[in-house]
């Protein structure tokens, strides 16, 4: 669901050296790099030092570190030129490659056991990481949800003229309040892939084995690495990933679904006036929604498999989009069994998507915390 986290950790990934949190606060540099992959993604920090001001941050925390600002897809594009250009030329000194082992590599602190993950769940709160906003938004957004699933399932137990006017109202109150927070999160999960590739990178270390080692963060709200509007051509290569797209057209569904919430609100549309109205505003965006969901989440399931008809249900990132792609059938069914005028299995089905999609949510804030291995960004 959360599109930025999933092209952030792909960035991650597929381009640094997770180094594990315990071994990243020691200074035996020549144990972290054996068996470095090539291709590793490198910066020009001195010349941001050259510079100075506009590209250089300082830590507040630890002000003798100077760091310099990194847009990893730029870069990227240079690491690919070289190494076309190296291969093209005959006479280049590998000495001087960036894919050399002992040139320069990009390092991140990580924390991967499930029960560290866990436990930070409860006791660090990364607020300065937009996508942990983004997940804390997608599970308030999914509890509402659930809330309201559980409060349409009333009429299916209990006679309905039992039940007070206090229930149809918080019934209408945490479906808005659910599709609120479900597209102001997709907006800032849009925003936050922006900045995907933007972060921050320590003063670099050489070991004994002549590596250059930079420290990496990534971009954190407020700081200077952070953009809430980046260059046009930086949007433009975000733009061109998988990840991104996928953002958008979720963030298309969430607020098609929202609008099945605005236009059920008490007062706003009466369906004995005009019950094809009714249905094609709050029905029909269900499934429309709901559908949009479900072809976001299973396409970002398979761009995180090493293949496309390959699962990977060991990976925490693949169970939780494969439980919101579940959940997503749920919002979808519901919308055409309302259509059909079954409201008990509607209930039913909003019941078991709501619940699926907050596990999901809950799931892929638990993958985020392998990369907050301590309150850094708090």
């Amino acid at each position: 669901m959360n599109a930025g986290a999933t092209l952030r950790a792909s960035i991650i990934r597929t381009s640094m050296v997770p180094v594990p949190f315990d071994r990243a606060r020691s200074d035996a540099w020549s144990n972290d790099v054996e068996g470095l992959p090539r291709g590793t993604a490198r910066t020009d920090a001195r010349s941001a030092e050259k510079e100075g001001g506009s590209d250089i941050d300082i830590d507040d925390g630890e002000r003798q570190r100077v760091i310099g600002i990194l847009q990893y897809l730029e870069y990227k594009t240079k690491c690919e030129w070289e190494r076309e250009r190296g291969a093209a030329s005959a006479t280049i000194d590998d000495t001087d490659s960036i894919y050399n082992p002992k040139g320069e590599v990009l390092q991140i602190d990580v924390e991967a056991s499930a029960t560290g993950r866990i436990s930070r769940m409860f006791t660090i709160f990364p607020y300065r990481d937009a996508n942990w906003i983004v997940s804390i938004a997608f599970i308030l957004g999914s509890t509402s949800f659930t809330v309201n699933a559980f409060l349409g399932m009333l009429p299916v137990w209990y006679d309905p003229t039992t039940l007070g006017p206090e229930i149809a109202t918080a019934t209408v109150a945490t479906l808005d309040g659910g599709a609120a927070l479900f597209v102001t999160a997709g907006m800032l999960a849009i925003i936050s892939a922006l900045n995907a590739d933007r972060g921050t990178l320590e003063a670099p270390k050489t070991n004994k084995e002549g590596v250059v080692v930079f420290k990496y963060r990534p971009a954190l709200l407020g700081s200077p690495s952070w953009s809430w509007a980046p260059p046009a051509a930086q949007c433009a290569a975000i733009a061109s990933t998988l990840p991104f797209q996928t953002g958008a057209f979720q963030m298309l569904g969430g607020i098609i679904l929202s609008t099945s919430a605005v236009a059920s609100f008490p007062g706003v549309l009466n369906p004995q006036e005009n019950f094809f109205l009714f249905q094609m505003l709050v029905f029909l965006p269900l499934i429309i929604g709901g559908s949009m969901f479900f072809l976001a989440n299973i396409t970002l399931m398979i761009y995180t498999q090493d293949a496309w008809y390959k699962p990977k249900p060991a990976s925490a990132d693949w169970l939780g989009l494969f439980w919101s792609m579940v959940a997503s059938t749920g919002f979808a069914l519901t919308g055409i069994l309302l259509m059909m005028g079954d409201s008990s299995g509607a209930a039913y089905a909003s019941l078991y998507g709501s619940l699926l999609f907050l596990w999901g949510s809950i799931t892929q804030l638990y993958c985020l915390m392998e990369f907050h291995p301590t309150g850094w960004a708090a």
